[in-house]
């Protein structure tokens, strides 16, 4: 999915193929999605306390067996985890909504994955500073 801007508007294209070129599309500032969320600055900030950090999003609490356990196959071969996940020491959830369900639903992902569990509410932090100015 590409956002971009048309004149006064902002429109969301699926690419139709690998090629697809779309002229003055501007990158969302920061080095990825977890950054704009947190806001860059806060981010940055933390980058030290972070580096052991596994980071969720409201998308990925909702979807963690589907976008995590499954595609890594921890559902077949749960003695993958230590593997992929050794080297995190804790899980941080970067909540768009206070939304007690989705906060549970991360706090088991956590617990799945043998991690600590922190919680930070950003809401859409730099993400909507940057589509209100684009």
């Amino acid at each position: 999915m590409i956002l971009y801007r048309a004149g006064q508007r902002l429109r969301f294209r699926r690419p139709s193929r690998p090629s697809l070129r779309i002229e003055e599309v501007e990158r969302i500032p920061g080095p990825h999605r977890y950054s704009f969320f947190a806001r860059n600055r806060d981010f940055a900030r933390r980058r030290d306390d972070d580096i052991t950090a596994f980071f969720l999003t409201d998308f990925l609490a909702r979807q963690f067996e589907t976008f995590v356990i499954e595609p890594l196959g921890l559902d077949r071969h749960p003695e993958l985890r230590d593997m992929y996940f050794g080297h995190y020491r804790k899980l941080v959830y970067l909540s768009q909504q206070e939304d007690l369900a989705l906060q549970e639903k991360a706090k088991k992902a956590a617990d799945y994955l043998g991690l600590e569990y922190e919680y930070r509410f950003t809401g859409y932090g730099d993400l909507a500073t940057s589509l209100i100015r684009a």
